[in-house]
């Protein structure tokens, strides 16, 4: 609510244009074992409303064992180039291994697995006319086929876009960001959240990092809950990395953005502990409203396991309640998993 508030009254617009003569864009792919789709999705690409010859393709194949490679040389387009490697290192030593590659002012990250809208570059663009901007982000359109999974990830949206109007994003979709290439860092190799890394690395050379919300991607989304959880899992861990190698981020007076940064990020972390305290707290009291406390939370937790139950167990369908308990506690399995070392950067395909 205070993001909202503060957008509003307080939000910094942008002066968007689109330059006379279309800016050349490399496009960057990492994949590991794609080779079903890594040419339809080369193909979206060069699909898009852009001038083809302004498109450039960096495909990083990270430890491909399977026709990946293969499959990229068999595309048929000229702008495409492949870099690859022995051995599964990492998304984040991929993408700085195609920084390595570029030679175009603005670079478009995506996925392998997302299809972009026909139009997603048209909208984009033109953000770069301020001189402020840093990086946008784009929209990503989760197509789930049960129950209403979409109203977390459409909350998560309103704060993007509130956090956008008012400064600045603390981080981006992966699936679809654009950004200058002379501010993208050097990624550390073991970096779990290259997503909020590069932002924040772009905010702290004073630059906006931006949500344009015409801009779409789609996606099919997790296809179970537990799959869900345990990417929950890994990147809610990968903020507690993220404190450790930017220890910057958490002092107020270091972080151009540390409002944004605490409220979204930090506090997700610390709502479990603050749930737990309040229902052993309420467990041992004897007013009405501790009483009162404790016997809400106790039906909440009733209600979400009868959620549980009915609709996952039997229908396969996930609801608001039942997502909202998930991310709680992988927050409180994170802390957990970062700490003992467990966590990893290492991705494997969907």
């Amino acid at each position: 609510m205070m993001i909202w508030f503060m957008a509003k009254w307080f939000g910094k617009g942008v002066t968007k244009k689109m330059p006379e003569e279309s800016p050349d864009i490399t496009v960057v792919l990492c994949v590991f074992n794609s080779e079903d789709v890594i040419q339809s999705r080369i193909e979206n690409i060069f699909a898009l409303d852009y001038p083809t010859e302004k498109l450039n393709i960096i495909v990083v194949a990270d430890g491909c064992t399977d026709k990946t490679c293969e499959q990229v040389k068999l595309s048929g387009f000229r702008h495409v180039k492949l870099v690859r490697y022995e051995n599964n290192r990492g998304k984040s030593y991929a993408l700085s291994k195609a920084l390595e590659h570029v030679g175009t002012d603005l670079i478009l990250f995506a996925d392998v697995r997302q299809r972009f809208a026909v139009d997603v570059l048209q909208q984009m663009v033109p953000y770069f006319n301020d001189e402020n901007v840093g990086a946008v982000t784009g929209n990503l359109q989760i197509e789930e086929s049960g129950g209403d999974p979409g109203l977390y990830w459409r909350y998560e949206k309103a704060i993007r876009k509130c956090e956008s109007e008012y400064l600045s994003l603390v981080g981006v979709t992966g699936a679809i960001y654009m950004a200058q290439a002379k501010l993208m860092p050097v990624f550390p190799v073991d970096i779990v959240l290259d997503d909020m890394y590069g932002p924040l690395t772009i905010i702290k050379q004073n630059y906006r990092v931006v949500y344009c919300e015409q801009a779409h991607a789609f996606d099919n989304g997790s296809h179970t809950l537990r799959e869900e959880f345990d990417r929950k899992v890994r990147t809610l861990a990968g903020n507690y990395q993220l404190f450790q190698i930017l220890p910057w981020t958490l002092n107020p007076f270091k972080n151009p953005v540390f409002f944004e940064f605490f409220s979204h990020k930090v506090c997700r972390l610390l709502v479990p502990y603050f749930i737990i305290s309040l229902f052993v707290s309420s467990a041992f009291s004897t007013n009405w409203f501790g009483i009162f406390m404790f016997y809400s939370q106790l039906f909440f937790y009733v209600l979400t396991l009868l959620f549980y139950v009915y609709f996952y167990k039997k229908k396969g369908k996930t609801n608001f309640i039942l997502s909202f308990m998930m991310l709680n506690l992988a927050a409180l399995k994170a802390g957990g998993v970062y700490w003992t070392g467990s966590t990893s950067s290492i991705w494997k395909k969907h």
